[in-house]
């Protein structure tokens, strides 16, 4: 089927304009648009303010199927991933987590991504291309699962794919579509200056910087982004922004045992980042086959978190979901 009849990823001007070349300029595009995302699933002759002749229209010329996992695996902590393939034969996983009060869907926004962190599976195999509106909210709706948050946190750099990525979160956010919080969306980032600038201009959701080391050359050795985008760079972008308690910014610190796990490494982080409205996200290295990095133990993560903490940070400690079916922080591969 031509992707042109398909209306998922379409925004409300694009109904519109649909709406308007059939001879319906008088019909309502955001009926349309509520029955595409707010109720997905509903056939769309279940508009029942349309007249019977736009329906059948509509029934007949489009389609609201998204793409459906290839394959779903469960883990035991109840986390579920699913793998996609689309047309070009592309993979990429997303994952719904449940929590006691957060179901989480976790999607990719590229299939591989560019930027090739050392700790990261999904950087270790490579660009395949970016993902489409309609394939980023196919992750979504596909998984079949309830959700009330979002992240941009699967496979890929959510900002190297900013056009797609903001249409989205449009979508996902705006009273004619699924109308989610904006503070319920969250997009991670390596700090991609002049599209974090857009981000921060042009949508309202959280954003979460990886950090992972608040030393230069540290960062260059396991972020190449380092080189072109250095953290400093990116923090006083940031400190030149204002952030509300409804848009949290936070930074993700993955600790990895002996590299940036030190006392040292905790101060210089708490004054990095000192006098910033944000939050800090401690997550413990979870092991990929192309890297030697291990995990550091227990006490560590405690001890990094209290200096932090006595710095006047907040700080949590964050649980990895889905570690056993590598649906976990850097584990996406896309394999079936």
């Amino acid at each position: 089927m031509d992707k042109s009849a398909n209306l998922i990823g379409k925004n409300l001007p694009q109904l519109s304009d649909i709406l308007s070349n059939a001879g319906y300029q008088n019909a309502n595009p955001s009926l349309l648009a509520h029955t595409l995302y707010k109720k997905f699933g509903r056939p769309l002759t279940s508009i029942a303010t349309y007249p019977k002749s736009l329906r059948q229209f509509l029934e007949e010329n489009f389609s609201t199927d998204v793409l459906q996992p290839i394959l779903k695996l469960q883990s035991t902590d109840g986390t579920i991933k699913g793998l996609f393939e689309n047309e070009e034969g592309k993979l990429f996983e997303a994952a719904w987590i449940p929590a006691v009060k957060r179901m989480t869907i976790c999607v990719s926004s590229q299939a591989g991504c560019r930027f090739g962190c050392k700790f990261c599976s999904t950087g270790q195999n490579g660009f395949k291309g970016n993902l489409s509106v309609y394939e980023i909210l196919s992750q979504i709706f596909g998984l079949q699962k309830p959700f009330n948050h979002i992240v941009f946190m699967g496979m890929g750099e959510p900002l190297d794919n900013f056009a797609n990525v903001k249409k989205s979160i449009d979508i996902l956010t705006a009273w004619w579509g699924v109308s989610l919080a904006h503070r319920y969306v969250t997009i991670s980032t390596v700090g991609l200056i002049p599209e974090l600038q857009l981000a921060i201009e042009q949508l309202r959701c959280n954003l979460a910087i990886s950090l992972h080391s608040p030393f230069h050359n540290e960062r260059k050795s396991i972020m190449p982004v380092e080189n072109i985008y250095p953290i400093h760079e990116v923090i006083s972008m940031l400190k030149a922004q204002k952030f509300t308690p409804k848009r949290r910014l936070s930074f993700e610190y993955l600790l990895i045992k002996d590299f940036n796990d030190s006392k040292f490494h905790a101060m210089e982080t708490g004054k990095l980042l000192k006098d910033m409205e944000s939050h800090v996200n401690l997550i413990v290295y979870n092991p990929i086959p192309s890297q030697n990095f291990g995990a550091p133990d227990t006490s560590t993560i405690e001890n990094f978190r209290k200096i932090l903490n006595l710095q006047g940070l907040r700080v949590t400690i964050r649980k990895s979901s889905g570690y056993d079916i590598s649906a976990a922080c850097g584990m996406m591969t896309a394999s079936r």
